[in-house]
């Protein structure tokens, strides 16, 4: 296999088979109103079963190697890896990955890392840093097992001082899953004035590789109303806002999972200083464009342009959004 793609050439399951559905039920937590139900309805029963199922996450690696097999299987194939950096990674070096974008709670690289596990990317040791409430969903600690945490500053700042992790993050956050599929000819990337991430990098003197999810905006429908004042409060609240559906309105079965993720060439924040960061925001946000550009006619998306909007900074092309 050549080092610029990693695929699955195994069976894709059926996009409507009961184990495909169930994982994609799980991975967007479909499973929340029978447990709001169980929890009115049996009480004590149902808490004494969520007591016992994270004593099994935490205690039990059969457990884990289960769920994983569970994921793997049910998995689509569908996703693959473009590595499109001109050498490998230096995997004894520290990076920030920035993924871009959200979507549905990203199920681009989740299909990656149940098929091909955390090390995918070059061999970087990567920990995925969520909204503090993603790491205690049920089946994403059993896919990252240690290695997810919240996204908060002082964490990644921790894990660029302390470990030799590359920490993974989506800027964009549940204010850009708010405008997944938003146009079919626009992409929307919620950065415009987000300027953390670049921030923390430079402080850390590492680089951003940046990588891009070709297809992953066009998985579900979302609902349009007030994308942008939802998006605001989704930003405020550190809550999602975005409503979804699938085909046929089933809610958590995507239109479509192919997805190509393609990873780019490093962004070289460790050569601005804090004083700077206006300007690396600036330059990485052209660098990002540029690198949708170069590989979105490859990857499919050929009649789509990326547009950074931010809390500031509505959609240029559609005002009503």
């Amino acid at each position: 296999m050549a080092m610029s793609d990693l695929v699955d050439d195994r069976p894709d399951p059926l996009i409507f088979s009961p184990l495909r559905m169930a994982v994609h039920h799980g991975r967007v937590l479909g499973y929340i109103p029978l447990l709001f139900w169980l929890l009115a309805h049996h009480t004590q029963r149902t808490l004494v079963g969520i007591a016992a199922y994270y004593l099994l996450r935490f205690r039990s690696p059969q457990w884990r190697q289960l769920v994983r097999h569970f994921l793997v299987c049910g998995s689509s194939r569908r996703p693959r890896l473009i590595r499109a950096q001109s050498k490998p990674y230096d995997n004894t070096k520290q990076y920030l990955l920035c993924a871009h974008p959200h979507g549905i709670l990203n199920g681009s690289w989740w299909n990656l890392i149940s098929r091909f596990g955390l090390q995918l990317v070059d061999g970087l040791q990567l920990i995925m840093c969520v909204a503090p409430a993603v790491q205690w969903y049920p089946l994403y600690g059993e896919l990252f097992e240690d290695r997810i945490t919240d996204a908060s500053k002082r964490t990644i700042q921790r894990i660029l001082k302390d470990t030799n992790l590359t920490p993974c993050l989506i800027p964009g956050g549940f204010s850009e899953a708010t405008y997944t599929g938003a146009q079919p000819d626009v992409e929307y990337s919620y950065i415009a004035d987000r300027l953390g991430f670049i921030r923390m990098a430079i402080e850390a003197g590492v680089d951003i590789i940046p990588s891009y999810s070709y297809g992953l905006n066009d998985m579900y429908v979302t609902l349009e109303w007030q994308r942008h004042w939802r998006a605001v409060k989704a930003q405020a609240l550190g809550l999602p806002t975005v409503l979804w559906t699938g085909p046929f309105l089933l809610g958590n079965v995507p239109f479509t999972e192919n997805i190509t993720v393609v990873t780019f060439d490093p962004f070289p924040t460790s050569q601005y200083t804090v004083d700077q960061t206006a300007k690396a925001h600036a330059d990485y946000m052209d660098y990002l464009k540029r690198c949708f550009d170069s590989r979105k006619a490859e990857c499919g998306a050929g009649h789509k342009r990326l547009e950074f909007i931010g809390k500031n900074q509505r959609p240029a092309s559609r005002s009503k959004l």
